[in-house]
């Protein structure tokens, strides 16, 4: 890749990163339900225009069951579970956890994508160095008593759909305009929190900090990260690409001990090492990878 790539690589990740210490500032003024519409809506501003230019939905909503059932897995629900669980457990730990979803992948592709099995015993010792990861992770850094281990258990669940929903987009619209998915993704889950984020509204206009957080939660860090992701894969291919999903944990650790006072532990990087190196163990291929 040549130096811009690389560039864009690191603030993608960084962007990514920085989604976790957003979130917890958000909650301190709003609910889960009102932080995650505000997060969709505030992407749908980037993203609609772009995808309506761009022709990228139509194809997509001629099969409108199967588009919703796939963002429902793949975004509605795990946004949900993520924020919900940042109520309980610090960002870079949620950051660490989230970074856990390529494990899952390795793990459902067993099942359901053939094509995209881990390979021999690099494969099965990936998916086990994760795990320990995540062990590690649950049975030192997470001993808050059982609303931390909620938390934790909440985002990992978060993880697995996200994994889940990967899986789906593969199976299901492999040929569809990424641009396409996601915003048909932030489409349904703005439609999908309407009325749950009515209900619970603040009684006051949240704080300068708690706005701007959520403003860039989802213009920056939801919209402009999902379009930079995309333009990444024409430029350099999804392999490079995704190197900036492996290096966003680690910006999530360094942002909440720098902004959010977070203790930084022995376990969590430990914890982070393992699950990384796990991740890009289980995603390797002994040939070239599919078209």
């Amino acid at each position: 890749m040549n130096r811009r790539a690389w560039v864009e690589l690191i603030v993608l990740a960084a962007l990514w990163g920085a989604v976790y210490p957003l979130i917890e500032v958000a909650l301190r003024d709003l609910s889960p339900t009102v932080v995650v519409l505000g997060r969709v809506l505030f992407a749908c501003i980037l993203l609609v225009p772009l995808a309506i230019r761009r022709n990228a939905l139509p194809d997509l909503w001629r099969r409108p069951r199967a588009i919703i059932e796939t963002v429902l897995v793949q975004s509605t629900v795990p946004l949900l579970l993520l924020t919900y669980g940042q109520r309980y457990v610090p960002a870079g730990i949620a950051g660490i956890l989230i970074g856990a979803q390529p494990l899952f992948v390795a793990m459902l592709a067993y099942r359901y994508a053939p094509d995209e099995r881990p390979q021999g015993w690099r494969g099965a010792v990936g998916i086990a160095v994760g795990f320990v990861g995540l062990t590690l992770l649950f049975g030192v850094d997470l001993r808050g008593g059982r609303l931390a281990l909620l938390g934790g258990a909440l985002v990992l669940v978060a993880a697995l759909c996200y994994a889940a929903g990967a899986i789906m987009i593969h199976r299901r619209h492999a040929t569809a305009p990424p641009l396409g998915v996601a915003t048909s993704a932030m489409l349904v889950t703005s439609a999908a929190m309407i009325t749950p984020a009515t209900l619970t509204l603040p009684d006051q206009l949240p704080g300068a900090g708690v706005l701007a957080s959520m403003v860039f939660l989802g213009v920056v860090c939801t919209g402009m990260t999902l379009v930079l992701f995309y333009t990444l894969i024409a430029r350099t291919g999804p392999a490079r690409a995704a190197l900036a999903f492996y290096l966003s944990p680690a910006f999530a650790v360094v942002f909440g001990v720098v902004f959010l006072r977070e203790q930084l532990t022995l376990t969590a990087v430990v914890g982070l090492g393992a699950i990384v190196a796990g991740c890009l163990l289980a995603a390797q291929r002994t040939g070239p990878s599919p078209a």
